[in-house]
Formats: C-alpha cells, sequence, structure tokens
C-alpha cells in the first residue's frame, strides 16, 4: 500500500502526487520501482487533504514537515495550502521541495499563495546553462525551463523566509558551475549527493 508519508531522521515527508514537472532518468522514482528506504510511495491514487493529514498524525514531533515524495507537489497547489494551513496552526516548520516550474506551470506567480505557509523552499537546478539543463532533466517547458527556474528562486525571497536552490552531484555535472549561476540570486545554495543508493533526497 503506498504511502502519503514518511519519516526520515528527525522530519516527516509528504508524498501526495508522483506527477512531475520534469521526467529526469536519474530521479528514484525510476531507478529503485517505487520503493524509498523500505517505503512504498508508488501513489496508485492521489491522496485527498484528509488523508495526508490523517497520516501526519501529530506534526510536532517532527523538525520539518516537508513536501517531498516522487513527484512536485505544487502539481497540487490547493492540497498544498490547506494542508499547510492545517501544519501551520500546529506551529510546525513545512518545508516543500520544488522543481521551480509552477509559475511557468499555472501561467501566474503562485507565490503570494504561499506566503505565510511554506517557511523553506528547495529548488532544484541540475545544470548550469538552458542546453545543459534541458539535457539532463527532460523538463516539461524544454530550454526555456532553466531561466523560468532561476526567475522563480529570486521570487520567492519576497514571499518565503528562506530559499535554497540545490544541485545533485550528478555524474558529469559541474556543480560549481551551478552555484555560480545561482550566486546572483541572493539565494542559499546546497549540493545535493547522487542517489547510487539509498541516500536522502
Amino acid at each position: 500500500m503506498a504511502q502519503y508519508s514518511y519519516v526520515y531522521a528527525n522530519n516527516l515527508y509528504l508524498n501526495i502526487t508522483n506527477r512531475c514537472m520534469m521526467a529526469c532518468p536519474y530521479c528514484i522514482k525510476h531507478k529503485w520501482a517505487g520503493k524509498f528506504r523500505g517505503n512504498s510511495l508508488r501513489l496508485d491514487k492521489e491522496p485527498t487533504v484528509e488523508q495526508v493529514i490523517e497520516s501526519i498524525g501529530d506534526p510536532t514531533k517532527y523538525g520539518e514537515i516537508i513536501f517531498c515524495g516522487y513527484g512536485d507537489a505544487l502539481i497540487r497547489l490547493p492540497e498544498v495550502i490547506e494542508i499547510s494551513k492545517w501544519l501551520k496552526s500546529k506551529n510546525v516548520t513545512v518545508r516543500i521541495n520544488t522543481a521551480g516550474l509552477s509559475n511557468r506551470y499555472y501561467g501566474k506567480n503562485i507565490l503570494p499563495q504561499l506566503k505565510g505557509l511554506i517557511d523553506v523552499i528547495s529548488i532544484s537546478l541540475n545544470g548550469s546553462n538552458p542546453q545543459e539543463h534541458n539535457k539532463i532533466n527532460n523538463p516539461m517547458f524544454k530550454e526555456e525551463s532553466f531561466n523560468e527556474i532561476l526567475k522563480f528562486a529570486q521570487a520567492a525571497k519576497e514571499y518565503i523566509p528562506t530559499v535554497v536552490v540545490t544541485a545533485v552531484e550528478l555524474p558529469g555535472l559541474d556543480v560549481s558551475k551551478v552555484k555560480e549561476v545561482v550566486k546572483p540570486l541572493g539565494v542559499h545554495f546546497r549540493v545535493r549527493p547522487y542517489l547510487d543508493e539509498y541516500e536522502e533526497y
């Protein structure tokens, strides 16, 4: 049975969709057949808000509650908002991991809707230019995606207290070049390990 939430370290992760704006061949959902750290994250049907909240239990037990499963949770923006409202009523820290293409996906700036609900947003950027990013990640909006992500990260600073851009240490990707691209945005940058084994996502 698919899990709508799973624990890692002191955090709780929410798995609310398998849909994504990217089709990255290195993604764990392709490599590990729906299993991640013993958790079954392949969804046959997306959960309701009520089902997700029920799976959380007491959110105050965790350091962070993180929207991060086998897809990009912002594809389900209304549900993210409702779940986050409930979480913030419990005075917990909420983070969302995303591909950073939500504004392009919806055709408008969705970030104001996250103000006061999301404490940390982590945006994945695996590529140092549009061509490299397109080749590595197979994004929905092709080579236009790279600049869309940079614009999203910069805009996020106005609405979300902590904005982090991450890059995975993929074979052949020079993460130092990604860091240089991100530097002018004035956001945090973090390098993530390449998940060749069961490491943190």
